[in-house]
Protein backbone atom coordinates (compact mmCIF):
# COMPACT_ATOMS: atom_id res chain seq x y z
CA UNK A 1 0.00 0.00 0.00
CA UNK A 2 2.01 3.63 -1.17
CA UNK A 3 2.93 6.28 1.38
CA UNK A 4 0.10 8.96 2.02
CA UNK A 5 2.22 12.40 3.01
CA UNK A 6 0.85 13.96 5.81
CA UNK A 7 -0.01 18.20 5.57
CA UNK A 8 -0.25 20.32 8.97
CA UNK A 9 -3.69 21.62 8.06
CA UNK A 10 -5.29 24.83 8.61
CA UNK A 11 -5.13 26.72 11.47
CA UNK A 12 -6.95 29.58 11.15
CA UNK A 13 -6.84 32.50 13.93
CA UNK A 14 -8.51 35.43 12.12
CA UNK A 15 -6.37 38.63 12.14
CA UNK A 16 -3.35 36.67 13.87
CA UNK A 17 0.03 34.94 11.91
CA UNK A 18 0.62 31.78 13.77
CA UNK A 19 4.28 30.41 13.94
CA UNK A 20 5.13 27.25 15.07
CA UNK A 21 8.73 25.74 16.13
CA UNK A 22 9.94 22.37 15.09
CA UNK A 23 8.39 19.07 15.62
CA UNK A 24 9.00 17.02 18.93
CA UNK A 25 8.63 13.74 17.80
CA UNK A 26 7.25 10.88 20.38
CA UNK A 27 8.36 7.80 18.12
CA UNK A 28 10.36 6.67 15.93
CA UNK A 29 10.07 5.81 12.04
CA UNK A 30 7.99 3.07 10.94
CA UNK A 31 6.24 3.26 14.34
CA UNK A 32 2.65 1.71 13.65
CA UNK A 33 0.32 4.20 15.04
CA UNK A 34 -3.33 4.23 15.80
CA UNK A 35 -6.27 6.63 14.26
CA UNK A 36 -6.37 10.05 16.96
CA UNK A 37 -2.58 8.70 18.56
CA UNK A 38 -0.36 11.87 19.33
CA UNK A 39 2.49 11.12 18.02
CA UNK A 40 4.35 14.88 17.89
CA UNK A 41 3.58 18.28 18.84
CA UNK A 42 5.46 21.78 18.57
CA UNK A 43 4.83 25.04 19.86
CA UNK A 44 2.97 27.76 18.46
CA UNK A 45 3.02 32.04 19.36
CA UNK A 46 0.39 33.91 17.34
CA UNK A 47 1.24 37.45 15.95
CA UNK A 48 -1.09 40.29 15.54
CA UNK A 49 -1.24 41.58 11.68
CA UNK A 50 -1.02 45.34 11.28
CA UNK A 51 -4.06 46.89 11.69
CA UNK A 52 -5.85 44.07 13.74
CA UNK A 53 -7.43 46.20 16.18
CA UNK A 54 -8.89 44.07 19.19
CA UNK A 55 -9.91 45.03 23.01
CA UNK A 56 -7.94 41.40 23.78
CA UNK A 57 -5.84 39.14 22.43
CA UNK A 58 -6.92 35.55 22.09
CA UNK A 59 -5.95 32.97 24.41
CA UNK A 60 -5.05 36.21 26.81
CA UNK A 61 -3.50 34.79 29.58
CA UNK A 62 -2.55 31.20 28.48
CA UNK A 63 1.35 31.68 27.43
CA UNK A 64 1.49 28.08 26.89
CA UNK A 65 0.17 27.08 23.20
CA UNK A 66 0.90 23.87 21.25
CA UNK A 67 -0.43 22.10 18.85
CA UNK A 68 -0.19 17.88 18.88
CA UNK A 69 0.11 16.09 15.44
CA UNK A 70 -2.14 13.16 15.36
CA UNK A 71 -2.46 9.90 13.04
CA UNK A 72 -5.88 10.28 10.88
CA UNK A 73 -6.27 6.34 10.47
CA UNK A 74 -4.27 3.35 11.64
CA UNK A 75 -0.94 3.15 10.15
CA UNK A 76 2.72 2.63 9.57
CA UNK A 77 4.67 6.30 10.24
CA UNK A 78 7.18 7.90 8.26
CA UNK A 79 8.96 10.80 9.64
CA UNK A 80 10.27 13.46 7.69
CA UNK A 81 13.43 14.95 10.33
CA UNK A 82 14.34 18.28 8.52
CA UNK A 83 11.01 19.13 10.50
CA UNK A 84 12.18 19.03 13.81
CA UNK A 85 15.43 21.94 13.70
CA UNK A 86 16.38 20.40 17.26
CA UNK A 87 18.10 23.17 19.83
CA UNK A 88 16.10 26.50 20.77
CA UNK A 89 14.26 26.25 16.91
CA UNK A 90 12.11 23.44 18.88
CA UNK A 91 11.39 25.80 21.55
CA UNK A 92 10.35 28.66 19.70
CA UNK A 93 8.11 29.52 16.85
CA UNK A 94 9.91 30.89 14.34
CA UNK A 95 8.51 29.46 11.30
CA UNK A 96 5.48 30.35 9.68
CA UNK A 97 2.60 27.57 9.93
CA UNK A 98 1.93 26.59 5.97
CA UNK A 99 -0.80 24.34 5.72
CA UNK A 100 0.48 22.46 2.96
CA UNK A 101 3.39 21.41 4.36
CA UNK A 102 4.20 17.76 4.66
CA UNK A 103 5.88 17.01 7.80
CA UNK A 104 5.10 12.44 7.83
CA UNK A 105 4.00 9.66 5.49
CA UNK A 106 1.78 7.42 6.50
CA UNK A 107 1.29 3.51 5.10
CA UNK A 108 -2.34 3.28 6.07
CA UNK A 109 -3.10 -0.40 7.49
CA UNK A 110 -6.43 -0.71 5.38
CA UNK A 111 -7.02 0.45 2.04
CA UNK A 112 -9.35 3.60 1.95
CA UNK A 113 -11.72 3.78 -0.69
CA UNK A 114 -11.26 6.78 -2.99
CA UNK A 115 -7.50 7.47 -1.25
CA UNK A 116 -4.89 8.12 -3.82
CA UNK A 117 -1.27 8.11 -3.38
CA UNK A 118 -1.19 11.49 -4.84
CA UNK A 119 -3.58 12.51 -2.20
CA UNK A 120 -2.61 14.66 0.78
CA UNK A 121 -3.83 14.11 4.53
CA UNK A 122 -4.21 16.31 7.21
CA UNK A 123 -2.67 15.59 10.59
CA UNK A 124 -5.40 15.90 13.37
CA UNK A 125 -4.38 18.43 14.93
CA UNK A 126 -4.99 18.41 19.26
CA UNK A 127 -5.01 21.99 20.34
CA UNK A 128 -3.16 22.58 23.81
CA UNK A 129 -2.95 25.53 26.13
CA UNK A 130 -1.82 26.16 29.65
CA UNK A 131 -2.31 29.15 32.17
CA UNK A 132 0.81 29.59 34.35
CA UNK A 133 1.08 30.33 37.33
CA UNK A 134 3.54 32.53 36.49
CA UNK A 135 5.18 33.57 33.52
CA UNK A 136 8.56 32.44 35.37
CA UNK A 137 7.75 28.96 34.96
CA UNK A 138 7.59 27.94 31.60
CA UNK A 139 9.91 25.73 29.74
CA UNK A 140 8.38 24.12 26.56
CA UNK A 141 10.27 21.14 26.16
CA UNK A 142 7.30 18.57 26.67
CA UNK A 143 3.38 18.99 26.41
CA UNK A 144 1.86 21.51 28.35
CA UNK A 145 5.47 22.10 30.44
CA UNK A 146 5.88 24.55 33.34
CA UNK A 147 3.41 25.35 36.69
CA UNK A 148 0.19 25.71 35.72
CA UNK A 149 -2.70 26.74 36.95
CA UNK A 150 -5.22 25.23 34.64
CA UNK A 151 -4.45 23.29 31.65
CA UNK A 152 -7.08 22.47 28.59
CA UNK A 153 -7.05 20.51 25.62
CA UNK A 154 -9.55 20.30 22.02
CA UNK A 155 -9.37 19.12 18.99
CA UNK A 156 -9.10 21.74 15.94
CA UNK A 157 -12.31 20.76 14.16
CA UNK A 158 -16.33 21.42 13.92
CA UNK A 159 -17.47 25.01 14.87
CA UNK A 160 -19.75 23.64 17.21
CA UNK A 161 -18.46 22.47 20.16
CA UNK A 162 -21.14 20.97 22.47
CA UNK A 163 -19.23 19.15 25.26
CA UNK A 164 -17.07 20.87 27.45
CA UNK A 165 -15.41 18.65 30.77
CA UNK A 166 -14.20 21.36 33.75
CA UNK A 167 -12.41 18.73 36.50
CA UNK A 168 -12.52 19.87 39.62
CA UNK A 169 -10.68 17.09 41.25
CA UNK A 170 -7.78 16.37 43.19
CA UNK A 171 -5.11 13.35 41.86
CA UNK A 172 -8.19 10.58 41.54
CA UNK A 173 -10.04 12.90 38.85
CA UNK A 174 -7.36 14.28 37.67
CA UNK A 175 -5.50 11.01 36.77
CA UNK A 176 -8.47 9.68 34.78
CA UNK A 177 -9.03 13.00 32.33
CA UNK A 178 -4.87 14.17 32.36
CA UNK A 179 -3.40 10.41 31.36
CA UNK A 180 0.34 9.32 31.64
CA UNK A 181 2.05 12.20 30.29
CA UNK A 182 -0.31 15.03 31.59
CA UNK A 183 -1.36 15.89 28.46
CA UNK A 184 -4.75 14.53 27.91
CA UNK A 185 -3.61 12.28 24.91
CA UNK A 186 -5.21 9.32 26.04
CA UNK A 187 -8.59 10.40 27.08
CA UNK A 188 -8.71 12.06 23.15
CA UNK A 189 -7.57 8.59 21.73
CA UNK A 190 -10.37 6.88 23.29
CA UNK A 191 -13.09 9.65 22.56
CA UNK A 192 -15.23 9.17 19.56
CA UNK A 193 -16.91 12.94 19.85
CA UNK A 194 -15.93 16.26 19.61
CA UNK A 195 -15.20 17.58 23.25
CA UNK A 196 -13.41 20.25 25.42
CA UNK A 197 -11.36 19.45 28.11
CA UNK A 198 -10.51 21.87 31.00
CA UNK A 199 -8.55 20.92 33.83
CA UNK A 200 -7.91 23.51 37.22
CA UNK A 201 -5.09 22.41 39.13
CA UNK A 202 -5.24 22.08 43.25
CA UNK A 203 -1.71 23.39 43.34
CA UNK A 204 -2.94 24.76 46.79
CA UNK A 205 -6.34 24.83 47.67
CA UNK A 206 -8.26 21.89 47.79
CA UNK A 207 -11.36 21.88 45.88
CA UNK A 208 -14.17 20.90 48.70
CA UNK A 209 -17.45 21.96 47.88
CA UNK A 210 -17.56 24.78 50.99
CA UNK A 211 -14.86 26.48 48.72
CA UNK A 212 -16.28 26.32 45.65
CA UNK A 213 -19.49 27.42 46.70
CA UNK A 214 -17.63 30.96 48.33
CA UNK A 215 -14.93 31.10 44.67
CA UNK A 216 -18.39 31.40 42.87
CA UNK A 217 -19.70 34.21 44.78
CA UNK A 218 -16.35 36.08 45.78
CA UNK A 219 -16.75 39.28 45.15
CA UNK A 220 -13.84 41.67 44.31
CA UNK A 221 -13.87 43.38 47.88
CA UNK A 222 -14.16 40.24 49.20
CA UNK A 223 -10.73 38.96 47.52
CA UNK A 224 -9.16 42.39 48.13
CA UNK A 225 -10.01 42.30 51.96
CA UNK A 226 -8.54 38.31 51.73
CA UNK A 227 -5.31 39.58 50.01
CA UNK A 228 -5.19 42.58 52.30
CA UNK A 229 -4.84 40.20 55.12
CA UNK A 230 -2.55 38.01 53.82
CA UNK A 231 -0.41 41.04 53.37
CA UNK A 232 -0.87 42.71 56.34
CA UNK A 233 0.01 39.29 58.32
CA UNK A 234 2.41 37.46 56.64
CA UNK A 235 4.39 39.88 55.00
CA UNK A 236 4.34 42.25 57.88
CA UNK A 237 3.65 40.42 61.17
CA UNK A 238 5.92 39.30 63.47
CA UNK A 239 7.69 36.45 61.44
CA UNK A 240 9.31 37.70 59.07
CA UNK A 241 8.45 35.96 55.48
CA UNK A 242 10.44 33.86 53.03
CA UNK A 243 10.79 32.83 49.90
CA UNK A 244 8.15 30.17 50.72
CA UNK A 245 5.60 32.35 51.74
CA UNK A 246 5.66 34.93 48.96
CA UNK A 247 4.84 31.72 46.38
CA UNK A 248 2.43 30.41 49.29
CA UNK A 249 0.29 33.73 48.89
CA UNK A 250 0.78 34.00 45.50
CA UNK A 251 -0.34 30.14 44.83
CA UNK A 252 -3.42 31.23 46.93
CA UNK A 253 -4.27 34.08 45.87
CA UNK A 254 -4.47 32.62 42.41
CA UNK A 255 -7.00 30.11 43.65
CA UNK A 256 -9.20 32.43 45.22
CA UNK A 257 -9.71 35.05 42.68
CA UNK A 258 -11.75 33.65 39.91
CA UNK A 259 -14.41 30.56 39.40
CA UNK A 260 -13.59 28.41 36.60
CA UNK A 261 -16.95 28.24 36.20
CA UNK A 262 -17.86 31.36 35.31
CA UNK A 263 -14.73 31.56 32.67
CA UNK A 264 -14.75 31.31 29.17
CA UNK A 265 -11.84 30.09 26.56
CA UNK A 266 -10.99 30.89 23.16
CA UNK A 267 -10.99 27.39 20.80
CA UNK A 268 -9.39 27.07 17.41
CA UNK A 269 -12.01 25.60 15.24
CA UNK A 270 -12.63 24.90 11.56
CA UNK A 271 -12.98 28.61 9.71
CA UNK A 272 -11.35 30.69 13.32
CA UNK A 273 -11.70 30.79 16.41
CA UNK A 274 -14.74 30.68 19.28
CA UNK A 275 -15.69 31.54 22.56
CA UNK A 276 -16.39 28.01 24.43
CA UNK A 277 -19.56 26.97 25.75
CA UNK A 278 -20.11 26.68 29.62
CA UNK A 279 -19.40 23.22 30.75
CA UNK A 280 -21.30 20.66 29.92
CA UNK A 281 -20.34 18.46 32.78
CA UNK A 282 -18.62 18.85 35.97
CA UNK A 283 -15.98 16.18 37.14
CA UNK A 284 -15.56 16.60 41.58
CA UNK A 285 -13.89 14.27 43.74
CA UNK A 286 -15.24 12.85 47.10
CA UNK A 287 -11.73 12.72 48.40
CA UNK A 288 -11.55 16.75 48.30
CA UNK A 289 -14.22 16.82 51.35
CA UNK A 290 -12.77 16.61 54.53
CA UNK A 291 -14.45 15.92 57.90
CA UNK A 292 -12.74 19.07 59.48
CA UNK A 293 -12.10 22.41 57.45
CA UNK A 294 -10.10 26.07 57.98
CA UNK A 295 -12.78 28.75 58.78
CA UNK A 296 -11.27 32.83 59.14
CA UNK A 297 -11.89 34.04 62.56
CA UNK A 298 -12.64 37.32 60.88
CA UNK A 299 -13.85 37.17 56.97
CA UNK A 300 -15.72 33.90 57.35
CA UNK A 301 -14.16 31.82 54.13
CA UNK A 302 -13.46 28.41 54.74
CA UNK A 303 -10.10 27.36 53.05
CA UNK A 304 -8.84 22.93 52.79
CA UNK A 305 -5.25 22.54 52.63
CA UNK A 306 -3.60 19.65 52.32
CA UNK A 307 -0.84 18.56 55.55
CA UNK A 308 1.99 17.99 53.49
CA UNK A 309 1.74 21.66 51.80
CA UNK A 310 1.46 23.46 54.89
CA UNK A 311 4.45 21.62 55.78
CA UNK A 312 6.33 23.44 52.85
CA UNK A 313 5.19 26.64 53.34
CA UNK A 314 7.18 29.44 54.88
CA UNK A 315 6.89 30.23 58.59
CA UNK A 316 5.06 33.43 58.13
CA UNK A 317 2.60 31.37 56.08
CA UNK A 318 1.76 28.58 58.93
CA UNK A 319 1.71 31.19 61.42
CA UNK A 320 -0.92 33.14 60.01
CA UNK A 321 -3.20 30.09 59.37
CA UNK A 322 -2.57 28.90 62.95
CA UNK A 323 -3.51 32.75 64.53
CA UNK A 324 -6.37 34.09 61.61
CA UNK A 325 -8.12 30.54 61.07
CA UNK A 326 -10.20 27.95 63.33
CA UNK A 327 -10.83 24.63 62.53
CA UNK A 328 -14.54 23.04 61.87
CA UNK A 329 -15.79 19.82 62.41
CA UNK A 330 -18.06 18.43 59.27
CA UNK A 331 -20.29 15.32 59.14
CA UNK A 332 -21.41 13.55 56.22
CA UNK A 333 -24.72 15.69 56.21
CA UNK A 334 -22.48 18.59 56.49
CA UNK A 335 -20.75 17.78 53.20
CA UNK A 336 -24.27 16.53 51.86
CA UNK A 337 -25.75 19.90 52.22
CA UNK A 338 -22.43 21.60 50.80
CA UNK A 339 -22.92 19.82 47.88
CA UNK A 340 -26.46 20.55 47.60
CA UNK A 341 -25.57 24.12 47.47
CA UNK A 342 -22.94 24.01 44.94
CA UNK A 343 -24.99 22.45 42.49
CA UNK A 344 -27.84 25.05 43.14
CA UNK A 345 -25.26 27.78 43.28
CA UNK A 346 -22.99 26.47 39.67
CA UNK A 347 -26.54 25.35 38.12
CA UNK A 348 -27.73 29.32 37.96
CA UNK A 349 -25.07 29.47 35.57
CA UNK A 350 -24.54 26.47 33.44
CA UNK A 351 -26.47 23.38 32.98
CA UNK A 352 -23.71 21.49 33.22
CA UNK A 353 -23.87 17.49 34.66
CA UNK A 354 -22.22 16.79 37.84
CA UNK A 355 -20.56 13.89 38.40
CA UNK A 356 -18.79 12.46 41.49
CA UNK A 357 -15.65 9.52 42.20
CA UNK A 358 -17.01 7.87 45.36
CA UNK A 359 -14.50 6.35 47.07
CA UNK A 360 -12.82 3.15 48.13
CA UNK A 361 -14.44 1.85 50.78
CA UNK A 362 -11.83 -1.20 51.87
CA UNK A 363 -8.32 -2.17 51.41
CA UNK A 364 -8.93 -5.83 51.59
CA UNK A 365 -6.41 -5.60 54.68
CA UNK A 366 -8.93 -4.69 57.60
CA UNK A 367 -8.57 -7.05 59.98
CA UNK A 368 -10.97 -5.68 62.99
CA UNK A 369 -13.11 -8.33 64.28
CA UNK A 370 -15.30 -6.32 67.06
CA UNK A 371 -15.72 -2.49 66.86
CA UNK A 372 -16.57 -1.96 69.96
CA UNK A 373 -13.89 -0.20 70.89
CA UNK A 374 -14.62 2.25 68.60
CA UNK A 375 -16.12 5.45 69.65
CA UNK A 376 -19.15 6.69 67.54
CA UNK A 377 -19.30 8.34 65.28
CA UNK A 378 -16.84 5.92 63.84
CA UNK A 379 -15.96 7.39 60.83
CA UNK A 380 -14.40 10.08 62.56
CA UNK A 381 -11.35 7.27 63.38
CA UNK A 382 -11.90 4.32 60.85
CA UNK A 383 -10.86 5.73 57.19
CA UNK A 384 -12.84 2.60 55.84
CA UNK A 385 -16.07 3.41 57.60
CA UNK A 386 -16.00 7.15 56.59
CA UNK A 387 -15.59 6.01 52.95
CA UNK A 388 -18.53 3.87 53.49
CA UNK A 389 -20.92 6.95 54.85
CA UNK A 390 -19.79 9.07 51.82
CA UNK A 391 -20.73 6.65 49.15
CA UNK A 392 -23.96 5.52 50.66
CA UNK A 393 -24.63 9.95 51.15
CA UNK A 394 -23.32 9.64 47.56
CA UNK A 395 -25.88 7.28 46.43
CA UNK A 396 -28.40 9.31 47.96
CA UNK A 397 -27.18 12.62 45.76
CA UNK A 398 -27.73 10.51 42.74
CA UNK A 399 -31.88 9.85 43.70
CA UNK A 400 -32.33 13.65 45.31
CA UNK A 401 -29.67 15.85 42.94
CA UNK A 402 -29.54 14.44 40.30
CA UNK A 403 -26.27 13.13 39.45
CA UNK A 404 -24.04 10.94 38.65
CA UNK A 405 -21.15 8.99 40.43
CA UNK A 406 -18.49 6.77 39.28
CA UNK A 407 -18.53 3.20 41.37
CA UNK A 408 -14.86 4.04 41.54
CA UNK A 409 -15.11 1.05 45.25
CA UNK A 410 -16.95 -1.09 42.42
CA UNK A 411 -13.99 -0.65 40.40
CA UNK A 412 -11.52 -1.01 42.55
CA UNK A 413 -12.83 -4.45 43.93
CA UNK A 414 -13.08 -6.07 40.38
CA UNK A 415 -9.70 -5.19 39.79
CA UNK A 416 -7.91 -5.38 43.06
CA UNK A 417 -7.21 -2.18 44.99
CA UNK A 418 -4.15 -3.18 46.63
CA UNK A 419 -2.72 -3.41 43.81
CA UNK A 420 -4.51 -0.17 41.31
CA UNK A 421 -5.21 1.60 44.09
CA UNK A 422 -2.97 0.78 47.17
CA UNK A 423 -3.69 4.41 48.71
CA UNK A 424 -7.09 5.09 48.12
CA UNK A 425 -6.18 7.97 45.56
CA UNK A 426 -3.40 7.28 43.25
CA UNK A 427 -4.34 4.88 40.62
CA UNK A 428 -2.47 2.62 37.77
CA UNK A 429 -2.94 3.28 34.54
CA UNK A 430 -5.41 0.34 34.45
CA UNK A 431 -7.61 1.84 36.75
CA UNK A 432 -6.88 5.07 35.14
CA UNK A 433 -8.28 3.80 32.02
CA UNK A 434 -11.24 1.93 33.68
CA UNK A 435 -12.51 5.16 35.25
CA UNK A 436 -11.97 7.04 31.72
CA UNK A 437 -14.21 4.90 29.93
CA UNK A 438 -16.85 5.43 32.85
CA UNK A 439 -16.93 8.84 32.15
CA UNK A 440 -16.78 9.21 28.47
CA UNK A 441 -20.03 7.01 28.79
CA UNK A 442 -21.40 9.95 30.24
CA UNK A 443 -20.44 12.25 28.36
CA UNK A 444 -21.93 10.44 24.83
Amino acid sequence: MSEIPLILGTLPVPGHVVKKSGIYWLYPDNYLCRKNQVVGFCNISLESMPGNAVAQPPFAGEADLQVAFAAPVDGRLRIDHETSFGGYLNFLGSQLWDSRTVIAYLTPSEAIPGLMPANLMEMNLLMLAGKLMTGLANYGTSMLPGWHSQVRAWWKGPAKLTKTLLTLGICDAQGPVLGDQGAFLEFFEDADFPCHLVNVQNELMVPCAQCLIEQFFRTEDDFNSIADDIRQHIFHGMVKPTVEDYFFAGCLLTALQDSPVRRSYDIVVDGGYQRSPAPSYILLSSHAEPLQILRHKKLGYHLRIYQFRIEQMGAASRAWLNQAFEIIPRTIADIKSDYIRLFSAFRSHTKAQFIILNQMSTSGREDLAFYTPFDAPMGNILVHVAAKEMNLMLDELQEQAGISVIDVDAIAAELGGGHHLPDGIHQSGVMQKRIRTELLKLMY
